[in-house]
């Protein structure tokens, strides 16, 4: 899943490596997402799996995205549209998303046998797939989780299409790190199980992941300037921060309008010369304040100077910040942390990492 922006990563840089390792399929959320990998000349077969109207089926077709269906009324938008295309020949290959828990979208189960007839009947779309959702993935090593009553659910839907060679996928990042863990469990017997990787793809922590992985992205700055705080005076807005001895702040140029949460003032810590260091002050649009008073006092860094700082990731010195972490102060999960990293925030790929984590 390479959506919202591969999950704040960047789409088109991932995109790129993921089809260099062989990918198969990419899955975004938006027409405007596939579009933007397909002029980046991605080549691999892309699944869109958001909503639609008529007007949006010409892009679809243009750029050739695999439309993940979930109403009727999506069904009737293709069929009208490639029906007035006389240069239109080719079948438009297709999935169907059935609801069985989440609730949110899918077609009934109680679907099945009509969408079965009219895609035995339709000339203009192919069906190519099915899938579901699950909505608590983390319980599916349970015989009698929600889980299970959804795959059961599913693998009953599966079995009344009489086409046996659709491709089949449920399982997300959850679903994937269950079913490796527990390879006794035998999910959708009577088919091969296709995975839709998301968080885990970024190697960020599912719920109740005991296996360490290692996680992609690392977010860096450097201190831009130095400022000395006198005893109780604060710092930035309203401030919710005083000091309690004479400080040296550090001020990094990054804001909530990069992705860096103003839920994370008074409580985030970032890196600096491997030490953590604590982020005081509201964080305002464009920059936020970090405590480098210890560090100044025991000659780790020298006013003036432009010191890099691990906002997030590994400082290259055996320590990290983990998206997990972030979250956790800011009463959130590590998906919203990561796809918070906005546009203006400059990306670089790197190929190895000075922890010696990545080859």
């Amino acid at each position: 899943m390479v959506k919202a922006n591969a999950y704040g990563h960047g789409d088109v840089i991932i995109s790129k490596a993921l089809e260099s390792f062989g990918a198969k399929s990419l899955g975004v959320g938006l027409i405007e997402e596939g579009v933007l990998l397909r002029e980046a000349n991605l080549k691999t077969d892309i699944y869109f799996y958001g909503t639609f109207n008529l007007s949006d089926v010409e892009a679809i077709i243009e750029y050739r995205l695999t439309p993940v269906l979930s109403l009727w009324s999506q069904i009737e938008y293709l069929e009208s549209f490639l029906g007035s295309q006389a240069s239109f020949t080719a079948p438009l290959k297709v999935h169907i998303k059935f609801d069985t828990g989440m609730h949110r979208l899918g077609f009934c189960p109680e679907d099945v046998d009509k969408l079965n007839d009219y895609f035995e009947k339709s000339k203009l779309l192919i069906l190519d797939g099915l899938l579901t959702h699950l909505h608590s993935a983390e319980d599916l090593h349970l015989s009698e989780g929600s889980s299970e009553n959804q795959i059961q659910l599913f693998e009953t839907i599966c079995n009344q299409f009489s086409n046996k060679n659709l491709k089949i996928h449920s399982l997300n990042s959850q679903g994937i790190f269950h079913s490796y863990i527990y390879p006794q469990r035998q999910f959708l017997r009577s088919y091969k199980q296709g995975a839709r990787p998301g968080l885990l793809l970024y190697g960020s922590k599912t719920i109740n992941q005991k296996e360490e992985f290692k996680q992609v992205m690392s977010l860096k700055t450097k201190i831009v300037r130095y400022v000395k705080v006198p005893k109780d005076e604060g710092v930035s807005y309203s401030w919710t921060w005083r000091s309690k001895r004479e400080s040296v702040i550090g001020i990094l140029p990054m804001g909530y309008a990069d992705g860096y949460r103003r839920l994370l003032s008074n409580k985030a810590q970032a890196l600096v010369c491997g030490q953590r260091v604590s982020v005081v002050g509201n964080v305002c649009m464009d920059y936020f304040m970090i405590d480098v008073t210890d560090l100044i006092q025991n000659g780790n860094i020298k006013m003036h100077q432009p010191v890099d700082v691990t906002i997030m990731g590994y400082d290259g010195l055996g320590n990290f910040i983990s998206a997990e972490d972030l979250a956790q102060n800011a009463k959130t999960i590590s998906y919203e942390i990561f796809t918070s990293i906005s546009e203006r925030v400059f990306r670089e790929v790197v190929t190895s990492d000075p922890s010696g984590l990545f080859s």
